[in-house]
């Protein structure tokens, strides 16, 4: 009787060990989504890359709703979905303003070639 007492115990512990730890998951999740969205916001994504940006603030969102939902899986999905979908949107902003760079550069470059090929320089 007591054996099964102390086993009855240790599984009920142990269950709310593994719900504390699924939330506890999803929250760091959307916390690490959430910063990722902010990061691209600050690298101007919503410019250089709408669609990735759209995909991980609708992540984002479907992540707050299953929080509070108490849907802990689904909202770490969310979660994990979204940071992905910022990081994303992050690389795209970057290289596009990498290659609008590059290009003003190349174009500098051919005029200052132009300026020392020309007659009379």
């Amino acid at each position: 009787m007591r054996i099964r007492l102390a086993l009855l115990l240790l599984a009920t512990f142990w269950c709310g060990i593994a719900f504390a730890s699924d939330r506890d998951n999803a929250n760091i999740l959307y916390a690490k989504a959430q910063a990722a969205v902010q990061g691209a916001e600050a690298a101007d994504a919503a410019t250089y890359a709408p669609v990735e940006m759209n995909a991980a603030k609708g992540n984002l969102a479907s992540a707050s709703g299953a929080l509070e939902r108490r849907q802990w899986k689904q909202s770490a999905m969310s979660a994990e979905k979204a940071e992905v979908d910022a990081n994303l949107a992050s690389a795209r902003a970057r290289e596009k303003r990498a290659t609008a760079a590059t290009a003003e550069i190349e174009a500098s470059i051919e005029t200052l070639r132009r300026e020392i090929n020309r007659p009379g320089s």
